[in-house]
Protein backbone atom coordinates (compact mmCIF):
# COMPACT_ATOMS: atom_id res chain seq x y z
CA UNK A 1 0.00 0.00 0.00
CA UNK A 2 1.70 3.82 -0.60
CA UNK A 3 1.58 6.78 1.10
CA UNK A 4 -1.17 8.26 -1.24
CA UNK A 5 -3.51 4.98 -0.73
CA UNK A 6 -3.12 5.05 2.97
CA UNK A 7 -3.80 9.16 3.22
CA UNK A 8 -6.60 8.15 1.03
CA UNK A 9 -8.00 5.32 2.87
CA UNK A 10 -7.68 7.51 6.71
CA UNK A 11 -9.43 10.65 4.53
CA UNK A 12 -12.38 8.23 3.45
CA UNK A 13 -12.29 6.08 6.71
CA UNK A 14 -12.30 10.04 9.05
CA UNK A 15 -15.45 11.17 6.81
CA UNK A 16 -17.56 8.26 6.82
CA UNK A 17 -17.33 7.88 10.39
CA UNK A 18 -18.40 11.93 10.74
CA UNK A 19 -21.02 10.65 8.51
CA UNK A 20 -22.41 7.58 10.48
CA UNK A 21 -21.75 9.83 13.99
CA UNK A 22 -23.85 12.80 12.48
CA UNK A 23 -26.23 10.56 10.98
CA UNK A 24 -27.17 8.46 14.40
CA UNK A 25 -28.04 11.79 16.54
CA UNK A 26 -30.89 13.66 16.47
CA UNK A 27 -30.46 17.17 13.82
CA UNK A 28 -33.07 19.71 13.43
CA UNK A 29 -34.10 19.72 9.73
CA UNK A 30 -32.41 22.12 8.10
CA UNK A 31 -31.88 21.51 4.52
CA UNK A 32 -29.45 24.36 4.10
CA UNK A 33 -27.36 22.38 6.38
CA UNK A 34 -28.36 19.12 4.66
CA UNK A 35 -27.40 20.37 1.31
CA UNK A 36 -23.75 21.52 2.10
CA UNK A 37 -22.99 18.26 2.79
CA UNK A 38 -23.50 16.37 -0.49
CA UNK A 39 -22.57 20.26 -2.36
CA UNK A 40 -19.05 19.95 -0.34
CA UNK A 41 -17.83 16.26 -1.17
CA UNK A 42 -18.92 16.61 -4.87
CA UNK A 43 -17.01 19.80 -5.66
CA UNK A 44 -13.80 18.41 -3.67
CA UNK A 45 -14.32 14.71 -5.27
CA UNK A 46 -14.68 16.25 -8.74
CA UNK A 47 -11.62 18.45 -8.16
CA UNK A 48 -9.63 15.31 -6.59
CA UNK A 49 -10.63 13.76 -9.75
CA UNK A 50 -9.79 16.41 -12.47
CA UNK A 51 -6.79 17.69 -10.83
CA UNK A 52 -4.66 15.01 -9.49
CA UNK A 53 -1.00 15.43 -10.60
CA UNK A 54 -0.92 12.18 -12.31
CA UNK A 55 -5.22 12.24 -13.07
CA UNK A 56 -6.10 9.38 -15.09
CA UNK A 57 -7.70 9.33 -18.37
CA UNK A 58 -11.26 8.69 -18.25
CA UNK A 59 -11.85 5.72 -20.22
CA UNK A 60 -15.74 4.33 -21.46
CA UNK A 61 -14.73 1.57 -18.57
CA UNK A 62 -14.50 4.15 -16.11
CA UNK A 63 -17.32 5.62 -17.11
CA UNK A 64 -19.62 2.81 -17.13
CA UNK A 65 -18.12 1.62 -13.19
CA UNK A 66 -18.78 5.48 -12.14
CA UNK A 67 -22.38 5.48 -13.28
CA UNK A 68 -22.96 2.19 -12.17
CA UNK A 69 -21.47 3.25 -8.24
CA UNK A 70 -23.49 6.31 -8.47
CA UNK A 71 -26.99 5.11 -9.53
CA UNK A 72 -25.70 2.22 -6.52
CA UNK A 73 -24.66 5.34 -3.99
CA UNK A 74 -27.84 7.40 -5.07
CA UNK A 75 -30.07 3.88 -4.28
CA UNK A 76 -28.63 3.48 -0.80
CA UNK A 77 -28.48 6.89 -0.02
CA UNK A 78 -32.61 7.16 -0.72
CA UNK A 79 -33.02 3.58 1.19
CA UNK A 80 -30.74 5.80 4.49
CA UNK A 81 -33.30 8.77 3.48
CA UNK A 82 -36.54 6.34 3.45
CA UNK A 83 -35.17 4.38 7.05
CA UNK A 84 -34.78 7.93 8.56
CA UNK A 85 -36.51 8.59 11.66
CA UNK A 86 -38.41 12.09 12.35
CA UNK A 87 -39.73 13.47 15.73
CA UNK A 88 -41.15 17.29 16.75
CA UNK A 89 -38.87 18.41 19.80
CA UNK A 90 -39.93 21.71 21.32
CA UNK A 91 -42.07 22.69 17.69
CA UNK A 92 -39.46 21.84 15.64
CA UNK A 93 -39.08 18.72 13.02
CA UNK A 94 -36.03 16.75 13.61
CA UNK A 95 -34.16 13.76 11.87
CA UNK A 96 -31.83 10.93 12.10
CA UNK A 97 -31.22 8.10 9.97
CA UNK A 98 -30.22 5.41 12.68
CA UNK A 99 -28.38 1.97 13.00
CA UNK A 100 -30.04 0.28 11.04
CA UNK A 101 -29.50 2.47 8.22
CA UNK A 102 -26.87 3.45 8.97
CA UNK A 103 -25.89 -0.22 8.68
CA UNK A 104 -25.97 -0.41 4.70
CA UNK A 105 -22.85 1.95 4.79
CA UNK A 106 -22.01 -2.20 4.64
CA UNK A 107 -23.43 -2.80 1.22
CA UNK A 108 -22.15 0.38 -0.79
CA UNK A 109 -18.82 -0.13 0.75
CA UNK A 110 -18.61 -3.69 0.02
CA UNK A 111 -19.88 -2.54 -3.88
CA UNK A 112 -17.05 0.02 -3.87
CA UNK A 113 -14.55 -3.10 -2.76
CA UNK A 114 -16.02 -5.25 -5.54
CA UNK A 115 -15.53 -2.07 -8.16
CA UNK A 116 -12.10 -1.41 -7.16
CA UNK A 117 -11.57 -4.79 -7.76
CA UNK A 118 -12.89 -5.24 -11.34
CA UNK A 119 -11.18 -1.39 -11.84
CA UNK A 120 -7.89 -2.65 -10.89
CA UNK A 121 -8.07 -6.15 -13.31
CA UNK A 122 -9.75 -3.86 -16.26
CA UNK A 123 -7.22 -0.57 -15.85
CA UNK A 124 -9.97 1.76 -15.33
CA UNK A 125 -7.58 3.88 -13.01
CA UNK A 126 -9.95 6.92 -12.48
CA UNK A 127 -12.41 4.36 -10.96
CA UNK A 128 -10.69 3.79 -8.22
CA UNK A 129 -8.83 7.25 -7.44
CA UNK A 130 -10.08 8.87 -4.42
CA UNK A 131 -11.93 11.53 -6.30
CA UNK A 132 -14.32 8.74 -7.39
CA UNK A 133 -14.58 7.63 -3.57
CA UNK A 134 -15.31 10.93 -2.47
CA UNK A 135 -18.00 11.41 -5.33
CA UNK A 136 -19.68 8.51 -4.34
CA UNK A 137 -19.95 9.71 -0.74
CA UNK A 138 -21.50 13.05 -2.07
CA UNK A 139 -24.20 10.78 -4.27
CA UNK A 140 -24.85 8.92 -1.58
CA UNK A 141 -25.81 12.25 0.63
CA UNK A 142 -27.59 13.53 -1.97
CA UNK A 143 -29.79 10.76 -2.25
CA UNK A 144 -30.40 10.99 1.29
CA UNK A 145 -31.37 13.94 1.38
CA UNK A 146 -33.89 14.40 -1.41
CA UNK A 147 -35.47 11.57 0.24
CA UNK A 148 -35.72 13.32 3.62
CA UNK A 149 -36.40 16.65 1.99
CA UNK A 150 -39.37 14.87 0.39
CA UNK A 151 -40.72 13.37 2.95
CA UNK A 152 -40.14 16.27 5.73
CA UNK A 153 -42.73 18.28 3.09
CA UNK A 154 -45.14 15.79 3.39
CA UNK A 155 -44.83 15.37 7.13
CA UNK A 156 -45.21 19.49 7.47
CA UNK A 157 -47.32 20.01 4.64
CA UNK A 158 -45.34 22.80 3.42
CA UNK A 159 -41.92 22.93 1.44
CA UNK A 160 -38.86 23.38 3.42
CA UNK A 161 -37.39 26.92 3.09
CA UNK A 162 -33.34 26.82 2.99
CA UNK A 163 -32.18 29.63 5.12
CA UNK A 164 -28.48 31.30 4.71
CA UNK A 165 -26.81 31.06 7.56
Amino acid sequence: MTSNNLLTAVLVIAILGWIIYRQNQWRPFDPARMWRGPLVLGIVGVVMLASADNAPAIHTVDIALLVFEAVLGLAVGALMGALSKFVRQDGQLMVRTGAFASALWVVLIAARIGVDVIAVDIGAKAAVSAGAIIVLLAVNRLGRVLVISARAERLTGSRPTVRAH
